[in-house]
């Protein structure tokens, strides 16, 4: 019997090749249009709107991934950054932060956000994102020892031994704490440029010389403008020790709270955050959260202008031989008011329907402060929420 020979001869069928390489192009063309359409889709951040969690720029701005799904059988949530159609001109995207749900009562005071009458805190990873460094905190010229004796000062690192001296042995940040400079405003829309704020973490690296004494850092909370009156005091202490150590929390010289139990080793350096942020005092040791005290001033804060609070920022050690490497400064997101639009100044009320939105670099967004219409976005707006920074590689993350 005949064997039939389906190659044709031996000779390929260029003609069926080539259909089957189209239709399968024409397929993933299709399937690429669908997934873009209704799932995942890249954009661009084309300005500095985001910053410092997004990095914008009309040419080499971060390339984020949004999934276009997310919404369609959940809520925002306050704190996602979300991607939406801009409410004064749809045919535009634009990318924000959810910081207000339908139905509720948004008040912008003193840099933070209030929630009916209810100051916004940050969990921590979005607070994680939202740090912003301060310039030349790592500086030893920065730091103003109280002896100059006990101190050995390079940048990045900062020794003391402080021997049986009764009293600790401190560092004075020697530069105004600003959440934002002359240089950082786009459009000079502010009545002054100078923005003091008491929103602010301080982080080192702890390495213990000797297993002995205890490490401080304290904040003076000030009046701001032209009245200086301290209104509140806070010292973090961070006992050393061979056993298992707590830390602890005291305003104006009474124990507030005490943390939960770690160990430090003699030599190792161990990140240490301390923080004063969104009236909270945080206490992270080897990045475990080990005190979070809540608290409400303590006196009346003098406002002016939208002004409301500054700090004085201390580190030092008693009774220890220590060094501090790599110090810094950060300082939160201030969310300053808008040079059209001032009504977040008063408590505006969201529709049942609607989000509040605002952009982490707050001196140069377009946000719900300033539209002209209602101010906050429709939920029939919304794209999709922001997960994922694709390019370039070296920031490379998920986005909080």
């Amino acid at each position: 019997m005949a064997n039939h020979d389906d190659s044709n001869n031996g000779k390929p069928d260029w003609r069926r090749q080539a259909r089957e390489i189209a239709d399968s192009l024409a397929i993933a063309f299709i399937l690429a249009m669908v997934i873009r359409h209704f799932v995942l889709e890249v954009f661009k951040i084309p300005t500095k709107s985001m910053q410092p969690t997004l990095l914008g720029d009309p040419w080499t701005g971060d390339k984020i991934l949004v999934n276009k799904f997310a919404y369609d059988f959940r809520d925002p949530e306050r704190w996602d950054v979300v991607v939406f159609k801009y409410p004064d001109n749809t045919a535009k995207n634009y990318i924000k932060r959810v910081v207000g749900l339908p139905g509720e009562t948004i008040h912008v005071r003193d840099g933070d956000v209030y929630i009916d009458g209810q100051i916004a805190r940050k969990p921590w990873p979005v607070q994680q994102a939202l740090w912003r460094l301060r310039p030349q905190s790592t500086a030893a010229a920065t730091w103003k020892p109280d002896d100059p004796t006990a101190w050995q000062l390079r940048d990045d690192e900062f020794t003391v031994d402080c021997g049986d001296a009764p009293e600790p042995q401190y560092l004075n940040y020697g530069r105004d704490v600003l959440a934002y400079e002359e240089r950082d405003f786009l459009v000079s829309h502010h009545p002054f440029f100078r923005m003091p704020t008491s929103d602010a973490m301080v982080q080192f690296h702890l390495v213990p010389r000797q297993m002995a004494g205890s490490v401080h850092v304290a904040f003076d909370v000030r009046t701001a403008a032209r009245v200086s009156e301290v209104v509140d005091q806070w010292t973090v202490r961070v006992p050393i020790g061979a056993e298992p150590q707590q830390p602890e929390v005291f305003h104006s010289g009474k124990l507030a709270a005490r943390g939960q139990p770690y160990r430090l080793e003699k030599g190792r350096a161990t990140l240490v955050q301390v923080c004063n942020v969104d009236m909270t005092l945080l206490v992270r040791i080897g990045g475990r959260e080990l005190v979070r005290h809540d608290y409400e001033p303590s006196r009346r804060i003098f406002r002016w202008r939208g002004f409301g609070r500054e700090t004085d920022i201390q580190i030092g050690c008693k009774q220890g031989h220590v060094a501090f490497r790599e110090p810094s400064i950060s300082v939160d997101v201030y969310y300053t008011q808008h040079p059209q639009k001032r009504a977040v100044l008063s408590p505006h009320t969201l529709d049942s329907d609607e989000f509040f939105v605002l952009g982490d670099n707050s001196c140069n967004s377009n946000d719900s402060r300033g539209w002209k219409e209602r101010g906050g976005v429709p939920r029939r707006y919304l794209v999709g929420e922001a997960f994922l920074v694709l390019w370039p590689l070296g920031r490379m993350k998920i986005v909080r």
